[in-house]
C-alpha cells in the first residue's frame, strides 16, 4: 500500500516540527531513492546492523517483497549511508532521529519494521514514536543491562574485528573465496559462514571495515549514554534470537528487554547466529511475514512459529 504522495499526513507533520526544532539536524541528509525499494503491499522497513549495511537483508529481500513493498538503506555513517553529521553528536536519540527523517522524506507514516541488531533497538524506539505498525527484532542490540559485563564484552568483539579488518585488509578477497575460511571469519555473526556467497561476504568485510562512526559508538560504551529505557509501544513485537548467536547470548544479553517489552512474542530460531538471515533465509523471512500477518488481523497460512516462552 503505497503513501499518498499529495499532502502529508499529520504524523509527518508532527515529525517535521520535532526535527525541525532539534538543533543541527537540517544538515543531516537522507537517501533519496533508497538503494532498495520492491514489492507492494503495507511498507516495511528494514533497518541493519551497526557496521553492516542495506546488502545485509539480501537472502530475504525477495521473500519480503512478496508480501510487501519493502524500503532498505544502509544508516548514516555506514557504508553506502549518508555521511554522519559532525555537527551533530551520535547517540541512539539523534540516530533514531535521523531514520525518521528518512521515513519523512519517502512519505512514509507507519510501517512495519524490522530490524537487526542495533537496528533492532531502532525498531523499537520508531514504536515508541508510533511510527510502527509492527516491529520484527532480529538478534536485537539493547537488551543487556547498562554498564554491564555484557556490554563491555559485545563492545570488546568490534574492537577486536576492527583491528584484525585493518591488519588483513589485503587478504579479505582471498579469505572471502574459501567456504572454510568464511566460516572461521563470520563465526561471530553467522553460525555457518560456508553459507554466504564469496561476493557477500567480501561487501560483509568491507562494510565494517569502512563504517566511519565505529569510534564514536564505541566510545558511548560505559558512559549510560547507549540503550536507554523505552517508552509505550502500541503495536505488536516479535523478538527472535538465534540459539547460535555467538555476538548476544541468550539469555544473558535479553535480560533487561524481557522486562521492557513485557508483551513482546519471543521466538528461539534453532541453530541460526546473529544475522540469522544468512543462515536460514526461509526460516527468518517466514517468521517477519507471519508476524506482520497476525499484526493486520490476516492469517498466513504457514507452519507456525512456536514462541519460547521463559526458556
Amino acid at each position: 500500500m503505497k503513501q499518498s504522495k499529495g499532502e502529508p499526513t499529520a504524523a509527518i507533520k508532527r515529525a517535521a516540527i520535532h526535527h525541525s526544532a532539534r538543533s543541527g539536524l537540517h544538515s543531516t541528509g537522507v537517501l533519496t531513492p533508497v538503494p532498495y525499494h520492491a514489492g507492494s503491499g503495507e511498507p516495511l522497513v528494514l533497518l541493519h546492523g551497526f557496521t553492516d549495511t542495506w546488502r545485509g537483508w539480501t537472502p530475504i529481500l525477495a521473500a519480503l517483497s512478496a508480501h510487501h513493498e519493502v524500503y532498505a538503506w544502509s544508516l548514516a555513517g555506514h557504508v553506502g549511508g549518508d555521511p554522519w553529521d559532525r555537527s551533530v553528536p551520535l547517540t541512539i536519540t539523534t540516530s533514531v532521529d535521523v531514520v525518521e527523517r528518512q521515513l519523512d522524506a519517502l512519505g512514509l507514516d507507519r510501517v512495519h519494521v524490522v530490524g537487526n541488531s542495533l537496528g533492532g533497538w531502532l525498531a523499537l524506539e520508531l514504536a515508541v514514536r508510533g511510527r510502527a505498525l509492527s516491529v520484527v527484532g532480529v538478534c536485537p542490540a539493547g537488551g543487556w543491562e547498562p554498564g554491564s559485563r555484557e556490554e563491555r564484552t559485545a563492545a570488546g568483539v568490534f574492537r577486536r574485528n576492527q583491528l584484525l579488518l585493518r591488519f588483513f585488509g589485503p587478504l579479505l578477497p582471498f579469505v572471502a573465496r574459501f567456504a572454510v575460511l568464511r566460516r572461521i571469519a563470520l563465526r561471530d555473526m553467522v553460525a555457518d559462514g560456508r553459507k554466504v556467497p564469496p561476493a557477500s561476504a567480501v561487501a560483509m568485510f568491507e562494510g565494517a571495515r569502512g563504517c566511519a562512526i565505529i569510534d564514536d559508538v564505541l566510545g558511548l560504551v560505559g558512559t549510560g549514554e547507549t540503550f536507554g529505557d523505552l517508552g509505550s509501544i502500541d503495536c505488536p513485537v516479535r523478538i527472535m534470537y538465534g540459539s547460535q548467536d555467538r555476538l548476544l547470548r541468550w539469555p544473558n544479553y535479553y535480560a533487561r528487554m524481557r522486562r521492557l517489552l513485557p508483551d513482546a512474542d519471543w521466538v528461539r530460531l534453532n541453530g541460526l547466529g546473529h544475522l540469522a538471515m544468512w543462515d536460514s533465509p526461509e526460516t527468518v523471512a517466514g517468521a517477519i511475514v507471519e508476524h506482520t500477518s497476525r499484526a493486520l488481523g490476516r492469517a498466513e497460512q504457514r507452519p507456525p512459529i512456536e514462541p519460547t516462552g521463559a526458556a
